[in-house]
């Protein structure tokens, strides 16, 4: 594919919703759409500098997701639809790991499409009270209510938000440093986006998909002993994989 642009971004961010049947303003419902896409997704925790990672098959029959459960609700569905990209629109078939520091044009291009994906601009625009987008001047408790609406953490709506020019620099600024669960806990938004959680949680059927590559020969019987201990799917045995 050639290098993403915000308009490309846009307009893959439209196909991949409308492929869902997704409307092009409701938020996305991440696990939703991992059930619907058939990809097995483990929630595991995982260091600090990684929320996650992607795999597929050269084929692309199988596609497996890795999201760090120690991030926030809100990051890890952005991890998500980092992944997304990597899984769909990324030509190439390695695995790709959701990183701190690491923002190659693939990564920036991954990004570009979680924000359209996750926060769509016909949305975001009918959302902001007519009087803020006359005025150009958007309150935080509406930044923090379109944060809650689409599932996002505060530094992916600031982001998006300074992306499609509705805040300045200076507004950008102005509210990244801002204690944000306290902000939305006086306003009465739920807080449990600004913190982790889904630890162990298991989409798609791990097992039989890791059943399916050990008998094709794509997977080592080590490999698949420890795939199904780590989800608590094995007997214990086997567990120490080392040479595997």
């Amino acid at each position: 594919m050639s290098r993403l642009n915000l308009d490309s971004a846009e307009n893959l961010a439209v196909r991949m919703r409308q492929d869902l049947q997704i409307s092009l303003s409701e938020p996305v419902n991440a696990k939703t759409v991992l059930r619907v896409l058939g990809i097995i997704t483990l929630y595991r925790p995982l260091s600090d500098s990684l929320y996650g990672l992607s795999v597929k098959s050269s084929d692309n029959r199988y596609r497996f997701m890795l999201v760090n459960s120690n991030t926030t609700r809100g990051r890890q569905h952005f991890t998500i639809a980092h992944e997304l990209y990597h899984l769909y629109y990324d030509a190439d078939p390695h695995p790709h790991f959701c990183q701190d520091g690491n923002l190659d044009e693939s990564e920036r291009a991954a990004n570009m499409f979680a924000r359209a994906f996750l926060m769509p601009k016909a949305g975001i625009l009918k959302s902001i009270p007519a009087a803020e987008l006359l005025s150009g001047n958007m309150s935080l408790t509406t930044i923090l209510k379109l944060e809650a609406l689409y599932g996002v953490s505060h530094m992916a709506m600031l982001i998006r938000l300074k992306e499609l020019r509705l805040i300045t620099n200076a507004v950008f600024d102005q509210y990244q440093s801002i204690s944000v669960t306290k902000e939305a806990a006086l306003r009465g938004l739920d807080t449990n986006l600004y913190k982790s959680g889904n630890e162990g949680m298991v989409l798609g059927d791990f097992g039989a998909k890791a059943r399916e590559l050990f008998e094709m020969d794509l997977i080592s019987e080590g490999h698949y002993v420890e795939l199904l201990n780590k989800i608590g799917y094995g007997s214990g045995e086997g567990e120490d994989c080392a040479g595997c």
